[in-house]
């Protein structure tokens, strides 16, 4: 029975010293802000929302190509999977953090035999050995960790979906860029076409002496112009059409993207002259940030509890067999 009550004892005061976590509490940076402008009511504090689902905004410029492009950035992009491979190794450590509540168990096995030279005298020895080991968190240390951990995990989910908005973004603008070149290269091609009509009549002029020769070399150098204007455009084409393949994460020599057919290309939805400010709210970047803060003020607690000494309880616990057995030898 005293064994009973000092062991019962020895649980309350443990879990008395757990009640105990060093370190400042997280609370959000406070901003002074005005609580409305003078020029404009409605002022209001951010509420942040980056977990709310984007789906797929590409789609409201109605581009079936565009939209084909675009759903492989998310899945073949490099720079997405890398952040994505941090986003793992975040988890990972979030999960290594939690793991500390619970106690660790070894255990081991092993078998060993030894045999005398001239009478047959073997002797088998066989071990089983089990332990545990378990520190209570008595200064908040392993909560702490795992505040950090959760911490640095919404941070890094909340870079993977800040990498993945970019490269969208980005494969967007350099597709409409691509066939702006592609409207500007069939407007050149009409215009040396015109061009070299214009030369040949010029020329025809100048044979029977109607035309003077400046006016030949005029339009010789208006057609060569046009001809290097056309150059031009194609080579950057050709750039873009480079970044789009590195962007969905394929060499460039595996991708072709047909010229525009017409010249009249989908105009882009109307974008209002006032962005709303709700639009911050769902900034992954800014989130991001806020939980990085957060990480850090947990990180505080876990540096403060090394100035206290730490408690593990172990048991250990084996068992050992010998077994032994003769036979003599025969001459």
């Amino acid at each position: 029975m005293s064994r009973f009550i000092q062991t019962t004892r020895i649980a309350l005061l443990i879990s008395a010293l757990s009640a105990c976590t060093v370190g400042p509490n997280y609370v959000k940076p406070e901003m002074q802000a005005p609580i409305a402008y003078k020029e404009q009511a409605g002022w209001k504090s951010a509420q942040p929302q980056d977990e709310l689902a984007r789906g797929k905004w590409w789609e409201i410029f109605g581009d079936a190509e565009l939209n084909k492009l675009a759903a492989q950035v998310e899945v073949s992009n490099q720079n997405i999977r890398a952040v994505e491979a941090q986003y793992r190794q975040a988890r990972a450590l979030a999960q290594q953090s939690q793991a500390s509540y619970y106690p660790t168990v070894t255990g081991g096995v092993s078998a060993t035999r030894s045999k005398a030279s001239n009478i047959s005298n073997s002797t088998s020895n066989y071990n089983l050995n089990l332990g545990a080991s378990w520190e209570p968190d008595i200064w908040g240390r392993i909560q702490r960790s795992v505040e950090a951990g959760n911490a640095g995990l919404q941070a890094s989910a909340a870079d993977l979906e800040a990498a993945k908005l970019s490269a969208q973004a980005a494969l967007v603008q350099d597709y409409f860029l691509l066939r702006t070149n592609d409207a500007r290269k069939m407007l050149l091609d009409n215009t040396v076409a015109n061009y070299e009509k214009s030369l040949q009549l010029t020329q025809n002029q100048f044979a029977v002496g109607v035309a003077a020769r400046a006016d030949v070399v005029a339009a010789e150098t208006q057609l060569k112009s046009a001809k290097a204007q056309a150059v031009d455009v194609g080579i950057q084409r050709a750039q873009l059409e480079h970044a789009i393949s590195i962007l969905i994460g394929k060499a460039p020599s595996e991708l072709s993207i047909a010229p525009a057919t017409s010249a009249f290309i989908t105009l882009p939805p109307a974008i209002p002259l006032g962005i709303p400010s709700q639009l911050l709210e769902r900034r992954p970047d800014i989130a991001a940030a806020e939980r990085r803060a957060a990480q850090a003020n947990a990180k505080i607690g876990v540096t403060e509890a090394a100035f206290y000494p730490n408690l593990t309880l172990s048991a250990a616990l084996g068992f050992q067999r010998d077994r032994k057995s003769t036979r003599l030898n025969s001459s």
